[in-house]
């Protein structure tokens, strides 16, 4: 548009953009969920046992800890209007995935973990878990996460969503070991613990300090 076209515009055409510039901006500036609430929380975990699922908190709900059928029961994604999935209505357990780990591997590899909705009613979970590896001597681990974007998952009545621990087993005497005994585990936005019994034996890599470790957690989603 020219100089002079410009210059023709009446009062009345730019009061009404000027009120349309700030009708937008307002509308730009509200609503909308935030990068960090769609992640669910802080990264870390507490050294007494309580994992960073959304910053810490006490208590613990013991899951079953038997090895389940993650496929079993349903959940689908998508953001809804069900209530958030609390720890008071989620059971832990440990999933069958390809038969477990195999401790002498000296690869990387998954322990799946299965999030059952106990309740009767629908809910909704977004983010990642804490997860916090505890020794019978009394070490911690607050595992690091991966950098995948957390989805909103609706899990029914009795349904399940899963998370995956990845992580490098130790397999050299000279290795520096980590040896599980419990997992304790926040559900995304949550204070109260679910803790499981570590079944697979043997030892992890101890790489707790390292800024990239192969030992990490993943987001909670559908299962497979």
């Amino acid at each position: 548009m020219s100089r002079t076209t410009v210059l023709r515009r009446t009062r009345t055409v730019a009061v009404a953009s000027l009120i349309a510039a700030a009708a937008f901006s307002l509308t730009a500036c509200g609503g909308g969920e935030s990068d960090s609430d769609a992640k669910g929380g802080s990264p870390s975990a507490t050294a007494n046992g309580t994992s960073g699922g959304s910053g810490g908190g006490s208590g613990s709900t013991g899951g079953s800890g038997e090895d389940i059928d993650a496929k079993a029961g349903s959940a689908s994604g998508g953001s809804s209007s069900a209530s958030r999935c609390t720890s008071d209505h989620l059971e832990a357990a440990w999933s069958n995935f390809e038969g477990g780990p195999d401790m002498e591997y000296d690869g990387q590899q998954t322990a799946r973990v299965v999030l059952k909705n106990t309740g009767s009613t629908d809910c909704t979970m977004v983010g990642f878990p804490g997860v916090q590896l505890q020794t019978e001597h009394g070490q911690t681990w607050d595992l690091r996460r991966t950098d995948d974007k957390p989805k909103p998952v609706r899990v029914d009545a009795g349904g399940r969503v899963t998370f995956d621990i990845t992580f490098l087993a130790s397999t050299r005497d000279d290795d520096k070991k980590f040896a599980p005994d419990q997992v304790v585990i926040t559900p995304p936005n949550e204070e109260t613990n679910l803790s499981l019994d570590w079944p697979y034996g043997g030892a992890l890599l101890d790489q707790s300090g390292a800024t990239h470790p192969g030992t990490f957690v993943s987001p909670v989603s559908t299962p497979e």
